[in-house]
């Protein structure tokens, strides 16, 4: 996954002329007066009139960086917002020495200087009591250094230290994704879309993100959100359109929810050859739950159980809720090259390669019982594979689990992948 860009605010930040007002020097004084009334060309000159012959006033420097920074005189406002700083020109008050290295570090970052900026912005958030915009933009920076586990913590804190600030739940959100922790980055844009509602940024990320985990309807509803506030956010609309699409292509695709005809209609029935065998009385989830079926399907090196919701108009009428694929030779399906179901990969080459048949059964299963392209099945299938207990995308659960009633079959009791309706 491709970590998002941040977007940053393309305004300077506001100029700190009132601190220096108090200053002596008459020129200073005119030229921070030209300034307050926007003449900014006269009052560059004329501070710059004045540090010439007064290099030790802390105070000039600073607001002639502030004034550099407002004209996007990055390299100028640079050197002489470090030379406030070095001189102390804020060390008298604490939200005043914070202004100095905030301007100091967004003219750093403008200059592409990301690790000075850093720096600067460490000794920002050093000073107590900790400015959540130092937090914020310090976690801001590290992530555009890739540094994305100390990029979250500070934003984490940034978060904490100021509960309304959307954009620091936003950037918390894309530091999480950055991380391939879905989970908590979803969490983190619904709280930045609690705190400003109108940050389009925010949710059109959001759904960006429910839409990566198959959830097509809840994306929908956030951007229906944001399009009911603005009704003319084209990229909203475009993403709306493709959303809609896609829904409609899964829910035509899937097997759950789907019955028996169109599950003999599949590849991963016709193509392994899978032949239906007997049906057998589900096990009762609940007092008073209505019946369900499990129906068994068998071929050289699979079967197949599926579980079928009341099925009141006879056989194969019923809603598939489940499906759960076995291997009754793992070894043999491990070793063997899939020459049945087609299936490759792309490997970290680039480059295709065949599957072994285990993992292209498994694979077209996925694809199929919830109606997602071969690459997401892939992702998903991969992610049970290095450990994760269970898997949720697009309204199912994935997991492995044991075949109920396989315990006195040859061989034993049987594992095998289950993906089922998410309850």
């Amino acid at each position: 996954m491709r970590p998002r860009p941040l977007r940053r605010s393309t305004r300077a930040a506001a100029p700190a002329y009132a601190a220096a007002m108090t200053s002596s020097g008459a020129q200073r004084a005119r030229a921070l007066d030209l300034l307050s009334r926007g003449d900014m060309a006269g009052g560059i000159a004329g501070l710059e009139g004045h540090v010439a012959g007064a290099p030790d006033d802390a105070g000039a420097w600073l607001a002639l960086g502030a004034a550099y920074a407002a004209e996007e005189r990055w390299a100028d406002a640079a050197k002489a917002l470090a030379r406030g700083v070095e001189l102390g020109g804020a060390e008298d008050g604490g939200e005043e020495l914070i202004e100095a290295r905030l301007a100091y570090a967004r003219a750093l970052v403008r200059l592409g200087r990301l690790d000075e900026a850093a720096a600067e912005l460490r000794r920002g958030a050093a000073i107590e009591p900790p400015d959540p915009r130092a937090l914020r933009e310090l976690g801001v920076v590290l992530y555009d250094l890739r540094l994305y586990d100390e990029a979250a913590r500070w934003l984490a804190r940034a978060c904490e230290a100021a509960p309304e600030d959307a954009r620091a739940a936003f950037a918390l959100g894309l530091a999480h994704e950055a991380r391939r922790e879905i989970a908590p980055a979803i969490a983190a844009y619904r709280e930045a879309v609690r705190r400003a509602p109108s940050f389009a940024d925010a949710r059109l990320t959001l759904a960006d993100a429910l839409a990566s985990i198959g959830e097509h309807e809840r994306a929908l509803g956030e951007l229906e959100a944001l399009l009911a506030r603005e009704r003319s956010h084209e990229q909203a609309a475009r993403n709306r359109e493709v959303l809609q699409r896609a829904l409609a292509e899964m829910r035509a695709r899937r097997l759950l929810g789907k019955t028996e005809r169109e599950l003999a209609r599949s590849a991963l029935v016709m193509e392994a050859q899978l032949r239906r065998r007997e049906a057998r009385a589900a096990p009762a989830t609940a007092e008073g739950a209505a019946a369900r079926q499990i129906v068994r399907y068998t071929a050289p090196l699979l079967e197949l159980h599926v579980t079928l919701d009341s099925p009141n108009n006879g056989p194969g009428s019923g809603a598939i809720e489940a499906l759960h694929l076995a291997l009754t030779d793992p070894e043999r399906a491990a070793r063997a090259e899939d020459d049945v179901f087609k299936v490759t990969v792309i490997g970290e080459d680039g480059r295709q390669a065949p599957v072994s048949y285990a993992t292209g059964a498994s694979l077209t299963l996925v694809r199929e019982a919830i109606g997602c392209p071969m690459t997401q099945a892939s992702a998903l299938y991969t992610s049970l594979l290095k450990g994760s207990p269970s898997v949720d995308w697009g309204g199912a659960t994935l997991r492995f689990a044991s075949v109920p009633g396989t315990g006195g079959a040859p061989g034993g009791e049987r594992h095998g992948l289950l993906v089922g309706r998410r309850a």
